[in-house]
């Protein structure tokens, strides 16, 4: 069964029809990797860290090796003077707006609708908030690209992802959307943002593990022009990308298991200070804190100051303000961004 079985220059919906629905099974291999991604599903605090190699050049290009400690510093309001930060800081930040918007879109009382993506391509910056107005007018794809589709033809694709529970036919669900949007208008950040929001609900309650995007070879919006693959080649396809996936979540998993071994190896000697876990998970959401927090969780900051888990930092820039950084979540983001990228 072809996902869109047109190469006419007007797209045509007929793999999303009831009929197909009947036709879609289940995937024992996609089935067992869910089972073994849900195993190794780490804590959602840490979702944070990976969306920054969302839909930008992190995981391909060699940027400084201090760019997660600047984005860090960003955080708590040390500025940085290089555009290349600032870019991927206002990046993040949109991406997690966007995300954390669609979310309620997959609540089971809220539907997609039209005005969705609209509201997706002001929330990533892609367009401003004017465009959203004539939310109806769901822009497809650049003219000379050939794309002809009635804003009413895209009813079709909302129904289906209304309806899409199963990791099967939310696979199916972005793999039209990558083809009823244009890939150059947005580098592929609204169908991205999409499908991170509905695969959350598969995962367990406030666990987190990798998109599949991580290692899903870049897609040529040429060739889905030219050839549109048939279904089972695009269950396939996702079935290695998910097999895949397991590996580096289970990497990802057992970093995090030796850092919280060695991380809480005082603890062998001594009882826990009050707020250590609470200041550790702050921690590895943000290994850079300022004085005020250090204060709320007193206790434990000392404790981590003085076995070395945090080191105080001053900005002579900022009239010697102070800070406190945790160099041992520093080291476990760059085994993570060894394994993301690899």
């Amino acid at each position: 069964m072809e996902i869109l079985k047109s190469r006419s220059r007007t797209l045509q919906h007929d793999a999303l029809d009831a009929n197909n629905k009947g036709k879609l099974r289940a995937s024992p291999r996609l089935q067992s990797a869910l089972v073994q991604l849900n195993k190794y599903a780490i804590s959602s605090i840490h979702q944070g860290f990976f969306l920054r190699y969302l839909n930008t050049d992190l995981k391909q290009v060699d940027y400084d090796r201090n760019i997660h400690y600047a984005l860090a510093m960003h955080d708590v309001g040390i500025p940085t003077k290089k555009n290349s930060v600032r870019d991927l800081w206002s990046h993040c930040q949109h991406t997690h707006r966007a995300l954390e918007w669609a979310r309620q879109n997959t609540n089971p009382n809220h539907r997609w609708q039209p005005g969705a993506i609209r509201r997706l391509e002001w929330l990533l910056g892609v367009d401003d908030m004017l465009s959203i107005e004539h939310a109806d007018q769901w822009p497809i794809a650049k003219r000379e690209l050939g794309y002809d589709i009635a804003p009413k033809g895209l009813g079709e694709w909302f129904d289906y992802a209304n309806n899409s529970h199963s990791i099967e036919r939310v696979l199916v669900a972005y793999e039209h959307l990558c083809i009823l949007r244009s890939h150059e208008q947005d580098d592929g950040r609204v169908a991205s943002v999409f499908l991170e929001a509905v695969l959350n609900d598969l995962r367990p309650s406030n666990r987190y593990w990798l998109t599949p995007l991580f290692v899903q070879p870049d897609r040529d919006l040429t060739s889905l022009l030219v050839s549109y693959p048939e279904f089972e080649e695009v269950i396939s396809k996702w079935e290695n990308q998910f097999e895949n996936l397991v590996d580096k979540q289970r990497y990802i998993y057992n970093a995090l298991k030796a850092f919280d071994t060695e991380f809480d190896l005082v603890l062998q000697t001594q009882p826990m200070p009050k707020g250590w876990y609470e200041l550790k998970m702050i921690l590895l959401a943000k290994p850079i804190i300022t004085m005020e927090i250090a204060h709320v969780y007193l206790e434990a900051s000392s404790c981590m100051f003085e076995y070395g888990l945090l080191q105080v930092k001053h900005i002579k820039a900022l009239n010697n303000m102070t800070v406190f950084e945790c160099p041992a979540v520093f080291e476990l983001w760059g085994r993570w961004e060894n394994i993301v990228k690899f």
